[in-house]
């Protein structure tokens, strides 16, 4: 009986510095969720299918990622959202591996106490990053004076020197930040959120040799996330990354 060979295949992944998904150093990717779950399939892949995958990392900026995975050039690019757009030129790898998008608010450890409603935050002036989208109501409601800032890292430094009185950001990034530049002590999160779907994908370029190994991907990415990979990813980066 002759043994079917593993299928072996080189492929480009794309990716950018966005912490904590993406974690680059001198424009090597180096860390991140998104690696680790990358891993993950990489290794369900090959136990399960006998698809073995050759990574090559190249870095770009999402809007140039998206301009090679047209032309075939790029094989994968991870932290995808789905959008109509790209449906011509990319297969989604489902299950996404990420769903809901947490809103957080957070305070200077001086500043207000018991902020756990919407009406709460009415009084307060509150940073956010600019450009970004958090929910409608807040967006729209012209009661609360917001004060737009370039990234969450910035604008955790303005409050922690009390520049404003709270800064809204995504739960999971504000986080890293916070641990990251040791801030937890200058800085506190408020018992608010906001949860929000917002599923993130791998995506496979129409024009690369893996999509044809679509309905494999896609059992592999439904094992990991039902065996709590995507979790434990993000609590290894959150807990113990550098």
């Amino acid at each position: 009986m002759q043994i079917a060979q593993a299928k072996e295949l080189n492929i480009t992944v794309g990716f950018s510095h966005f912490p904590p998904w993406q974690i680059t150093k001198k424009g090597d990717l180096v860390g991140g969720i998104d690696k680790m779950v990358l891993n993950a399939l990489q290794e369900e892949l090959a136990s399960e299918h006998d698809i073995r995958l050759h990574i090559n990392y190249y870095y770009c900026p999402l809007k140039r990622c998206l301009a090679m995975m047209q032309t075939g050039q790029l094989d994968m690019k991870t932290g995808l959202l789905r959008q109509p757009e790209r449906e011509w030129y990319v297969y989604f790898i489902t299950p996404p591996y990420q769903r809901y998008v947490h809103k957080a608010l957070y305070v200077h450890k001086d500043g207000p106490s018991n902020i756990s409603t919407y009406n709460a935050m009415k009084t307060l002036k509150i940073g956010v990053t600019r450009a970004s989208v958090n929910f409608p109501e807040f967006d729209q409601d012209k009661l609360i004076e917001k004060v737009k800032v370039n990234g969450t890292r910035n604008g955790l430094r303005m409050l922690s020197a009390k520049r404003f009185d709270a800064f809204l950001g995504s739960e999971l990034v504000t986080d890293y930040f916070i641990r990251k530049d040791r801030l937890g002590k200058e800085i506190r999160k408020a018992s608010y959120k906001y949860k929000k779907e917002n599923p993130g994908y791998f995506g496979i370029a129409k024009k690369s040799p893996l999509s044809q190994y679509l309905p494999q991907l896609r059992s592999a990415m439904k094992a990991i996330v039902e065996k709590g990979y995507v979790q434990l990813a993000e609590d290894q980066v959150l807990f113990f990354s550098p």
